[in-house]
């Protein structure tokens, strides 16, 4: 519980930034293809990979499932979690939230907001067994169905060098 304190800061930082705008959701199944650059503290130089992931609501509920592997480059090969999730739309109208549960004893909380003309914002917590990572990005509809995603995360992990990797991923809801 020692990543609580993050977590509301997160929630209220996010609910306040996103306040004047209409929430809608980007939350969907879907399947996303990112390009991952990581850098570490005090290390020269980036690892570069790839990620595969892909969310699948349960039926017409909220629930979800989510898995996400990595495919290749020096970031390594199958580096696989897979997560459930629910769903809470319009959260105090202003953004839908999501809390998920993991493998690897992870768990987490996301919020997104749609910010008009086909934009939105994300913003996560995710806490793992030896740390926990922060995200935020920004995605922009194409089409209907495929979107564009920037994000930055910073990683943090007991006893190790801070890193923090920036993504640039497409994104196809089915």
């Amino acid at each position: 519980m020692k990543h609580l304190p993050y977590v509301c800061l997160l929630a209220l930082g996010s609910a306040s930034a996103f306040a004047a705008s209409a929430p809608a959701s980007l939350f969907g199944n879907n399947v996303e293809l990112s390009y991952v650059q990581l850098s570490t503290s005090g290390v020269s130089g980036h690892q570069n990979g790839w990620d595969l992931s892909a969310t699948a609501y349960l039926g017409k509920s909220d629930f979800f499932v989510n898995a996400l592997t990595t495919v290749g480059s020096d970031l390594g090969n199958g580096a696989d979690t897979a997560s459930l999730g629910y769903r809470f739309k319009n959260v105090a109208s202003l953004a839908d939230v999501a809390v998920t549960v993991g493998s690897n004893e992870t768990y987490g909380v996301a919020l997104h907001r749609a910010l008009g003309s086909g934009f939105g914002a994300w913003a996560s917590y995710e806490h793992v067994s030896n740390g926990h990572n922060v995200t935020a990005a920004v995605s922009k509809m194409l089409t209907h169905d495929l979107s564009l995603d920037l994000g930055y995360m910073w990683v943090s992990r007991d006893a190790s060098a801070s890193s923090h990797a920036w993504t640039l991923g497409a994104r196809y809801k089915f």
